[in-house]
């Protein structure tokens, strides 16, 4: 089966410091040694990325919207980018303004 790297962007709905990341790595799929988190600098912005096995293209994103609904959980806000990346092309879900 074909990798991915999965991207979701969310925007907090509160500030995000060094603790707050430090405590969505505890929640947010703890046991995924691809998982990574981190937030934009002076922004309220989480970014996650992890890597997942896949039919294809729109079953990979599909397991974006997957992990961004995780990410929504542990992290109130907006998610407003899921993208599913592999070796040869990518697709990108985007929420409205």
């Amino acid at each position: 089966m074909p990798e991915y790297t999965l991207s979701v962007a969310l925007r907090s709905s509160a500030p995000l410091d060094d603790a707050a990341i430090d405590a969505l790595r505890t929640v947010l799929r703890p046991d995924d040694p691809e998982l990574r988190l981190w937030r934009e600098p002076d922004r309220a912005v989480l970014r996650v990325t992890t890597e997942c096995a896949a039919a294809d293209l729109d079953a990979a994103l599909d397991l974006g919207k997957d992990l961004a609904d995780e990410a929504h959980e542990a992290c109130p806000g907006r998610v407003f980018e899921v993208a599913a990346m592999g070796d040869d092309d990518s697709q990108v879900w985007r929420s409205g303004p």
